[in-house]
């Protein structure tokens, strides 16, 4: 399990690199980062577990992508598709091979606080990239916000990326 947890810290400080440095990434490390995450968790969770899991987040993700394409539909009074100058094809990826690193709170939590890291981030720094354009590169950010939390889950017992009983038990809806 650690050689495991290595390749995909690997994986993902590549990922950081070349979003950082390129805004983009070579598109065969989403299959080989969905590999390992996917072996990693059907060793915890087993296949059903597994399956289960990633299917709710990926639903979670569904709905977020039809409500933001509704939303800047109705704003450009037009249907837009989001893959047009607001959102990278990668960073989608990127979201769907994470349903498979996360239980589904785990997920949601990490969606909409690196969300909202990577825009207090921004707007704190001012995000100035001549080369690029103004594009933040959303996947390289929450990689790296990824590697962190898979760091703080080895050294921190309370923190399980797999599983939501901790959190529940935080909000007081736990037994």
């Amino acid at each position: 399990m650690f050689l495991l947890q290595g390749a995909i810290f690997m994986v993902l400080a590549g990922m950081v690199y070349q979003d950082f440095k390129y805004r983009g990434i070579y598109w065969w490390m989403f299959p080989v980062l969905f590999v390992l995450m996917a072996t990693a968790t059907v060793q915890v969770l087993g296949f059903t577990g597994t399956i289960a899991q990633a299917g709710k987040s990926g639903l979670f993700l569904a709905l977020q992508f039809a409500v933001l394409t509704g939303y800047i539909s109705i704003k450009q009074k037009k249907l837009t598709n989001l893959f047009d100058g607001f959102f990278g094809l990668g960073d989608l990826l990127f979201l769907l091979v994470l349903c498979f690193g996360f239980s589904f709170l785990n997920y949601v939590l990490f969606y909409l606080l690196s969300l909202m890291l990577i825009i207090l981030f921004t707007a704190i720094l001012g995000y100035q990239s001549t080369a690029h354009g103004k594009k933040i590169p959303l996947a390289g950010y929450q990689a790296l916000l990824f590697m962190i939390l898979m760091v703080l889950s080895r050294f921190t017992p309370a923190i399980n990326l797999l599983a939501d009983d901790h959190l529940i038990n935080l909000l007081g809806y736990g037994n």
